[in-house]
């Protein structure tokens, strides 16, 4: 019998154990002082996979490029993320997207933003 079963990834206003996190490095912002929580709520047996959590105050940060592939569902809040390219797309709860490994992009949170998120690492294309 296997002891893996199914994850509930829970949408409402509460996250039980959300904790202060630091994936907004210093040299990656560009406005405001982001405060950002936390949790992973699934992680797979290699290491690969990580599903959670993640919330912040409005700021502006650069991810240059993202070191994994992400998909973003946002709870609340609003992002503006603009591309290497200049052009700009707006996000806002309710919408989704996909940040591709090796993207290059700067987040302009506009609102407190709360998103659950999966990520796969570039290790995971290695194995």
């Amino acid at each position: 019998m296997s002891d893996l079963k199914c994850v509930r990834i829970p949408t409402g206003a509460t996250f039980p154990g959300i904790e202060p996190t630091d994936f907004i490095t210093p040299d990656m912002i560009k406005a405001g002082e982001p405060k950002e929580y936390g949790r992973s709520l699934y992680a797979d047996q290699t290491g690969q996979l990580d599903a959670g959590v993640w919330e912040c105050q409005p700021h502006k940060h650069v991810n240059d490029p993202s070191p994994y592939d992400e998909f973003v569902y946002l709870i609340e809040g609003l992002i503006e993320v603009t591309e290497e390219d200049g052009s700009v797309e707006t996000y806002k709860a309710g919408d989704s997207f996909i940040m591709p490994r090796g993207c290059k992009c700067t987040w302009d949170v506009k609102e407190p933003v709360r998103k659950l998120y999966v990520v796969l690492t570039a290790e995971a294309y290695q194995g």
